[in-house]
């Protein structure tokens, strides 16, 4: 924990690391939990599958509690318009046997109705097995602001639907604090967290570019992020997601501690200038 908040590392920061190699550093680099792409994001390959794979979920579990190491999110469904949610099951069952709390949701169903019911039927799924669901709003998806985002939640019906907030896609879909000072009490589940250039990418797809590979570190950018931290309550769990380009050529031990130690300078930086972080 650091200053109350429980710090994460990010399945991006460190995106290709093997997943038991994702736990052994977040313990080398000081975070308390780690999190873990267990379904590749529509349209995407997963790397490193996990899902069926009980020799590995079992040794992955062992090794967080042998570490200290928890499991804060699991990533990501996707709703589409023929979304089956019964095919997530094996997926869901996977994140609770690792005890995640969280498992990430993004919504590529333009048909706001249909994508509201299969949310409510995958939270409910979810919800068996102590598990909440975390939409993460983006410009380039049919859930772009985090107004639409909280319009589906609470469409959904179920009190375990909450909103994962993206400081970058916060500001990239025309968000702010204040838009999230007007949430509801206890929507956000946890923060991630990067730092981001002052100018908006000028399409959808430079938008997708930045956030894959080109965000900056906390407090190197031009972001509102200790207004932000302002708002948010006080233990909220951050993930640090600090994927960039020009680390590649770093180890993923360097890159998870670069986003380790830019994160508390800039929490300290925060409670230097007068903010509650």
């Amino acid at each position: 924990m650091y200053d109350n908040h429980l710090l994460s590392l990010a399945f991006l920061t460190v995106q290709g690391c093997e997943p038991r190699e994702h736990i052994r550093i977040a313990a080398q680099t000081g975070y308390d939990a780690a999190g873990l792409r267990i379904i590749a994001p529509h349209g995407l390959e997963l790397a490193h599958p996990i899902v069926g794979n009980q020799p590995l979920i079992r040794e992955i579990t062992t090794m967080g509690a042998d570490l200290g190491i928890r499991f804060l999110d699991g990533e990501v469904f996707t709703l589409l318009p023929d979304t089956d949610v019964a095919d997530w099951r094996p997926v869901l069952e996977t994140a609770a046997e690792l005890s995640m709390p969280l498992m990430q949701i993004t919504c590529e169903d333009a048909d706001f109705a249909r994508a509201a019911d299969n949310l409510g039927l995958v939270a409910d799924m979810a919800a068996e097995m102590q598990i909440d669901m975390a939409i993460e709003f983006m410009r380039w998806r049919a859930t772009a602001t985090i107004e639409e985002a909280t319009r589906l939640a609470t469409a959904s019906g179920r009190a375990s639907v909450g909103i994962l907030l993206d400081a970058l896609h916060l500001s990239r879909s025309g968000g702010s604090p204040e838009a999230v000072k007007a949430l509801p009490s206890g929507l956000v589940r946890y923060l991630q967290l990067c730092d981001a250039p002052a100018i908006q990418p000028a399409s959808d797809a430079a938008c997708i570019v930045e956030a894959r590979g080109e965000r900056m570190m906390p407090g190197e950018g031009a972001l509102w992020l200790c207004e932000l931290m302002e708002i948010l309550p006080a233990d909220l769990p951050i993930s640090v997601e600090t994927p960039h380009k020009g680390d590649q050529a770093l180890s993923y031990l360097d890159r998870a501690r670069l986003g380790m130690t830019a994160t508390r300078r800039f929490l300290d930086s925060c409670r230097g200038a007068g903010h509650r972080a």
